[in-house]
């Protein structure tokens, strides 16, 4: 996986892969995403948690990528306040304390 982004609106997750390939998955719930943030291999997330349980759509090339609040960059590590600010996030809309 090269990057990820989340459209917390439209509850859609959108994955780009080293391929160059990108797909947008449907209804995805925020708790999901801010698995994919926080577990250490994203390739066995996605195949086991994502693929396959939310309507997978093809993105063209040279469509424009969703909103990616929170995205993972292209190492596949966020930085670590990144990732703790957009796990705290995901709590807080959940409705947790993030602490």
């Amino acid at each position: 996986m090269a990057s990820a982004g989340y459209d917390e609106q439209a509850l859609e997750l959108e994955l780009e892969f080293r391929s160059g390939h990108v797909y947008r998955y449907e209804s995805v719930p925020p708790s999901v995403y801010a698995w994919l943030l926080r577990i250490e291999n994203k390739g066995g997330f996605v195949r086991r948690m994502i693929q396959g349980r939310y309507v997978e759509r093809a993105v063209p090339r040279s469509a424009p990528a969703a909103s990616a609040s929170g995205a993972i960059p292209a190492s596949g590590a966020p930085e670590p306040d990144a990732l703790e600010d957009a796990l705290r996030a995901s709590l807080e809309r959940l409705g947790k304390p993030g602490s």
